[in-house]
């Protein structure tokens, strides 16, 4: 019975260190098929955490996206203002007119029973638009009469045609509905706080993505180092394999203990392959992150930044006055709160009756050529006014009106609603966050002294190991607890970096810290350029990025 159990043992370890050596030869195809020579690429510089800001700020395309919406927004705001841009018209006409006149106008035209006329209009001037919303128009007119009437015994003989001229200036001014600064200017306000809004949703989307990829840092910190731990863990199975041969060969030990070291050798191996996926999937996630494509030669990045525990004390009132200062989702907020109060106060204003003042003067004058008569307006002999009020009154009760400001207080107090619900969210969050913050803390200084005491235990038992004192199951049982805790140390040190960058996610300061933050006056002027581009990647928008990322100091963040 001992002697079958005995080949038994023997077919397995065969079969074991069969696998273990095709899984070895598996990884070295693997390895060398990667590339298209064996020859290893040139290591790229190490990359550190400002870096990592840097080149987010300078290729993340979704930032950029929002940088467009920012200028595109600004620009509109700009078009609103035109509305009180004066307009110079200009018009000119000619019309002919041959019909039969009846009885009154056979008496007013002298006799003329078939009237024949042509007649050529001038007419140019100025209108515009005042902050009272009052509209403003001044003109002149000039028309050149050409017709078959002839003059009237009493009247001065005339050639066949006569010039009459006029000059003047119009005014409509609103006294209730549409009256004054707030009602004419409602529209450039919105498109100001849009503009604001849209500058806020830049600083969020840049604030995102530098948080994202501070984020993914650590995750593929992370995952480099489990990698380490795992070659280093693979070492370790090796080296217990190699002395529990050693030992067989001996008759010191048994087939079991080596295919146990066997068994552990091929199970590290198997969670190293799986280390080492997961750390290639978060460097695809971070070079995602500053506008790349995975590719070889960025495959494998060197982190540069060790995830240290610092002593820095939070205290959560003055983090929620931080984050009602820069925190990008509750300025935005505030801000449609202000738009709302902005429609709010329109659709007041246009619940009154509309009476509109209505006046004009001008100057007339009547000659045979259009010299004379303009003359003749310039000496002011002929003035010519009127004066009056016109009034609007829908006879249904206005119900556009009436509607439209019931809507707008509804979307004041919904736009009000929501800024709580969001300081709400922020309040916990903070507490989440700090939470989060002193756990790993704690953790971290729990775990480093599980690993010093796991770690004198493998020295121990390694050496026992070697002189046939110790089986391998128990060494490999005891390097497995040792793993789990160097682990359990390096994710509550990861847990802590990330819960700090969500932290500065909420309070906003990531992009203040990361000395990313500038005002919406600079970042205006740095893309006034960008409405020269005509496509994505041209000169213009080049040089329009270009100015943009000059407001960051290359030596920061």
């Amino acid at each position: 019975m001992c002697h079958e159990m005995q080949n038994v043992a023997r077919r397995l370890m065969r079969i074991l260190t069969t696998a273990t050596a095709l899984a070895g030869l598996s990884a070295t195809l693997r390895a060398q098929s990667s590339g298209e020579s064996t020859a290893a690429p040139a290591p790229a510089p190490a990359l550190s955490v400002a870096e990592l800001s840097r080149r987010v700020l300078e290729h993340n395309l979704s930032v950029q996206e929002k940088l467009l919406d920012y200028a595109v927004s600004h620009r509109r705001f700009r078009s609103e203002q035109g509305i009180f841009e004066p307009e110079v018209f200009v018009t000119t006409s000619r019309e002919s007119n041959y019909r039969q006149n009846n009885t009154k106008q056979i008496a007013a035209n002298n006799g003329v029973f078939e009237l024949r006329e042509i007649n050529n209009l001038y007419e140019g001037g100025i209108e515009a638009l005042t902050i009272t919303g009052a509209k403003v128009r001044a003109g002149y007119n000039l028309s050149d009469f050409h017709n078959n009437i002839p003059p009237t015994q009493f009247s001065a003989p005339v050639p066949g045609h006569q010039f009459q001229s006029f000059a003047g200036l119009s005014v409509s001014q609103p006294l209730l509905k549409n009256f004054g600064p707030k009602a004419t200017m409602a529209k450039i306000r919105l498109a100001a706080l849009s503009s604001t809004i849209a500058f806020q949703q830049y600083r969020k989307e840049l604030l995102t993505a530098v948080g994202s990829a501070e984020a993914t840092y650590w995750t593929l910190y992370l995952a480099q180092q489990q990698v380490g731990y795992f070659e280093e863990s693979v070492r370790i199975a090796e080296k217990v394999l190699r002395d529990n041969r050693t030992l067989s060969q001996a008759g010191k030990g048994s087939d079991l203990e080596v295919m146990q070291a066997q068994a552990g050798l091929g199970l590290r191996r198997a969670k190293l392959e799986e280390a080492q996926q997961k750390a290639a999937e978060a460097t695809d996630r971070l070079i995602s992150l500053f506008g790349e494509t995975a590719s070889a030669a960025n495959r494998t990045l060197t982190l540069s930044d060790d995830p240290a525990i610092d002593g820095a004390a939070y205290d959560a009132a003055e983090l929620l006055h931080k984050a009602q200062q820069f925190n990008p989702d509750f300025q935005i907020q505030q801000e449609k709160i202000q738009q709302e109060m902005v429609r709010l106060g329109y659709a007041r204003n246009q619940r009154w009756l509309e009476v509109n003042l209505k006046g004009a003067y001008g100057l007339n004058g009547v000659d045979t050529n259009a010299r004379g008569s303009l003359d003749t307006v310039t000496n002011a002999k002929y003035p010519s006014w009127s004066f009056g009020l016109e009034v609007r009154m829908p006879i249904g009760g206005d119900i556009k009106s009436r509607n439209d400001l019931a809507a707008a207080r509804l979307q004041t107090t919904a736009a009000q609603t929501a800024l709580r619900s969001l300081q709400n969210e922020i309040v916990n969050g903070i507490d989440t966050a700090l939470q989060r913050v002193e756990g790993a803390r704690r953790s971290v200084l729990n775990f480093q002294s599980v690993v010093k005491y796991n770690q004198g235990l493998l020295d121990a038992a390694l050496v026992s190991l070697a002189a046939g004192k110790i089986e391998s199951r128990k060494v490999l049982q005891i390097e497995s607890d040792l793993f789990d805790a160097k682990n359990s140390v390096l994710e509550a040190m990861v847990n802590y970096k990330v819960a700090q960058v969500k932290l500065g996610f909420l309070t906003g300061s990531i992009l203040d810290d990361r000395h990313l933050e500038v005002t919406q006056e600079q970042l205006r002027h740095a893309t006034n350029r960008l409405a020269r581009s005509r496509q994505w990647g041209d000169e213009a928008f080049t040089q329009a990025l270009h100015e943009v990322h000059t407001l960051y100091p290359a030596d920061k963040p």
